[in-house]
């Protein structure tokens, strides 16, 4: 990732690395590595991530700083 903004998520929530792994079901250690860019988070577990902290996956990955979600409707 770009930037680490798991960790920054994280702390900005209070939450522990032990409760967010228990949240999105997962192994501490797996949180661990992400917030020190070691080893890759799955898409499903980005995902997971980025609804506990109400965030874009752009954002997560470190590809914008915006915080937002863009959520965009479209006619079909």
């Amino acid at each position: 990732m770009a930037e680490n903004n798991i960790k920054v998520e994280r702390a900005r929530f209070g939450y522990s690395q032990t409760e967010l792994a228990e949240m999105i079901g997962v192994s501490l250690q797996s949180i661990r590595n992400w917030e020190k860019d070691i080893g890759q988070c799955s898409g499903s577990n980005l995902l997971a991530l980025c609804n506990v902290f109400g965030v874009s996956l752009d954002y997560l990955v470190g590809l914008t700083d915006r915080r937002e979600r863009n959520i965009e409707t479209r006619n079909v």
